[in-house]
């Protein structure tokens, strides 16, 4: 049922039905009901039930042409035309005969009274009639358009584009989509209507506005584009990692990403500080690869795992007949290896004195000698360092060479521990369960209700050790979900502890009592929540009200979780 017209339709005096291109009745007016009435026939919401004859899908009914319905023994002469119902559906509009119409109504105000954009041009392409509807979706009066031909029109910029034209040129419907300057985007269908010698009399459009559509559709493809661009940058910094990647959600990382992007365009040393397991070997890829040096290759060793009497060789090779032992022809060394390209030293602070010594003098000279050699060997090897150690650590009884790391930490990148990124750690778990389901050909996921404990958990292992715990939890888990009993077995494994136990109770100074209590308390809340996963659990696990939680972190007693 169309409402907008339903009003002015039913004082049309000659029988009046409107339908869709299924045959469905929309609505008819009292004279069409009385019509049928007179033959018999009660209101009909499908066509057919009226007349048995009539095909609302015939190239005859749908051109315009004039047509009858035939209701029992009483037969009506109609013309068809092509209608814009409110709903954007096209349908059919049956009138006894045109000329009838305009004798009981002004043509005009029935135009007008018709929600849908409509533009009757005649055989020449000479505007008639348009309605006001037009005008509404446009913004700007177009009644003074009639009269004029749609070609000068279109040659003098008042229209990019007409699909009256290009009908009377094909001689059948066309639907288009017709763009104006006010912005705004028509969706035209336009049908001929015939004479007897198959020539075009009149052109009738119908069109709704169809401009929201097309701005959503330009915006859902602008979706997509950055969708793929987000998705090429991230296939990018995975081939610079050599199929890894530096997965992140938090400021931080974001941060030490960006530092570490911009240290790759120069020479200058690096020095990464973080604990184990942070991730420094592949930020020290990602300098690498994003910079001047990615042509040359990447050697990393880690100095701890290297025994000290063989260091040197290890570093700088040695010459035939250096030792007993030694290979014919003499070995060649790290910082050969490395040339053109990166030398990573991990855990830089396990070198001897020595060996610190040696390697500031090569850093110094860019150049070294091999163990029992006596020939100097230039060097074109980038350096970057890292240590587990802290700031305090590593200048109090560390023994690593005060110069040494200033020759070496002209940028230095501190990675944080991935306590102090929680931010970061579901979108591991996301990762690692999929690179791991992908490697096991399994199909594991987590419950939601482990997500917060595992959240919660401070990880001393950092982002090594939650994907050791992720893949322990796709090995013991006993069906497609990895639920409670399977992570209380990882915790009877000692995997996943309690975290901060250094937060247990002490005593190392002098405090007020309200603040004491203050502190046992955010560190008892800290433990629950870790334990049951939410506030609720929390609180029964500490024998109290969950409204008490609720109201100390509202009054700022305790941290929320």
């Amino acid at each position: 049922m169309i409402h907008a017209q339903e009003s002015f339709l039913r004082l049309v005096a000659n029988p009046l039905i409107l339908m869709d291109q299924g045959g469905n009745v929309h609505f008819m007016n009292d004279s069409a009901a009385s019509m049928l009435a007179s033959a018999g026939h009660a209101f009909a919401h499908k066509i057919d039930k009226i007349d048995y004859s009539f095909d609302p899908g015939s190239p005859g009914q749908s051109a315009g042409a004039a047509g009858k319905i035939q209701v029992g023994e009483k037969c009506w002469r109609a013309s068809v035309f092509p209608f814009l119902l409110n709903d954007g559906q096209e349908g059919f509009l049956f009138l006894p005969e045109a000329e009838d119409i305009l004798k009981l109504v002004d043509f005009d105000t029935f135009l007008n009274s018709i929600d849908a954009a409509i533009v009757i041009t005649d055989q020449n392409g000479m505007l008639e009639h348009i309605n006001d509807s037009l005008s509404r979706l446009l913004g700007v009066g177009v009644r003074e358009w009639v009269g004029r031909n749609v070609q000068e029109c279109i040659d003098q910029k008042v229209l990019t584009d007409s699909v009256s034209l290009k009908v009377l040129r094909a001689k059948k419907p066309i639907s288009m989509n017709v763009s104006y300057g006010a912005g705004v985007t028509i969706h035209y269908k336009s049908v001929p209507i015939m004479d007897g010698h198959g020539e075009v009399r009149k052109v009738i459009s119908t069109g709704r506005d169809v401009t929201r559509l097309i701005n959503l559709e330009k915006d859902l493809s602008s979706s997509e584009t950055l969708k793929d661009q987000y998705y090429q940058r991230l296939n990018t910094l995975e081939v610079l990692l050599g199929g890894e990647r530096i997965v992140y959600s938090s400021e931080p990382m974001r941060k030490v990403v960006q530092v570490a992007i911009k240290a790759g365009k120069f020479d200058t040393p690096v020095f990464l500080w973080g604990e184990s397991g942070v991730g420094k070997e592949m930020a020290a890829r990602l300098i690498h690869q994003s910079g001047i040096r990615s042509p040359g290759p990447f050697v990393g060793v880690n100095c701890s795992a290297v025994p000290s009497e063989l260091l040197e060789s290890e570093f700088f090779g040695y010459a035939d007949g250096a030792f007993t032992g030694a290979r014919k022809g003499g070995q060649k060394g790290l910082f050969d290896e490395a040339e053109g390209g990166t030398l990573f030293l991990d855990e830089i602070t396990e070198l001897s004195l020595t060996m610190q010594s040696k390697l500031l003098r090569v850093i110094q000279e860019r150049e070294f000698m091999r163990v029992g050699g006596r020939k100097r060997i230039r060097t074109d090897a980038r350096i970057i360092a890292s240590t587990n150690l802290s700031w305090e650590e590593l200048t109090e009884g560390s023994g690593f060479r005060r110069d040494l790391f200033y020759r070496l930490s002209v940028i230095p990148i501190q990675i944080p521990p991935l306590r102090d990124r929680r931010d970061d750690i579901l979108p591991l778990i996301r990762f690692f369960l999929t690179m791991l389901n992908q490697k096991y050909k399994t199909n594991i996921k987590i419950a939601h209700s482990l997500l917060p404990r595992l959240y919660n958990y401070d990880w001393p292992g950092n982002v090594r050790e939650l994907k050791n715990v992720i893949e322990r939890l796709i090995v013991v888990a006993g069906e497609d979900e990895v639920g409670e009993e399977e992570f209380e077995l990882l915790n009877q494994l000692d995997v996943v502890k309690p975290s901060d136990l250094k937060e247990d109770v002490s005593v190392n100074r002098l405090m007020p009592l309200q603040e004491a209590r203050e502190k046992l308390e955010q560190i008892l809340f800290k433990r629950a929540y870790q334990e049951g996963g939410s506030i609720e659990k929390a609180a029964e696990l500490l024998q109290i009200n969950p409204s008490t939680i609720y109201r100390k972190i509202k009054k700022g007693r305790l941290q929320p979780p």
